[in-house]
C-alpha cells in the first residue's frame, strides 16, 4: 500500500475548465482554475429560492469539509 497524496487532478470527477472564458481568464489574467469536483457524493450548495443545487464544488472543499476528506475517499483513477 502506498502513502501517496492522491491529486484532484488526477481524479475522473474533476473538471479543469467550465467554458473557454474560464481559460482564457486563467490563461491571460492570470486567474487561478478552480478545480472542480463533480462527484456525485461531493458537498453540494442548495440554491434555497430555486430549488436547484450546484453542479460541481471545488477539490479543495471537498477535501476540508466534504466526503473525500484528507485521504480522497471518493478519488477514482481517471480513464484516459
Amino acid at each position: 500500500m502506498t502513502n501517496e497524496l492522491k491529486l484532484c487532478k488526477d481524479c475522473k470527477h474533476y473538471k479543469d475548465y467550465e467554458d473557454a472564458l474560464d481559460w482564457i481568464s486563467s490563461r491571460i489574467f492570470g486567474f487561478p482554475t478552480l478545480q472542480k469536483c463533480y462527484h456525485p457524493d461531493r458537498w453540494k450548495s442548495v440554491d434555497y429560492v430555486n430549488g436547484t443545487v450546484c453542479p460541481y464544488t471545488t477539490c479543495s472543499t471537498e477535501r476540508c469539509a466534504g466526503s473525500c476528506g484528507k485521504e480522497g475517499k471518493n478519488w477514482e483513477i481517471r480513464d484516459e
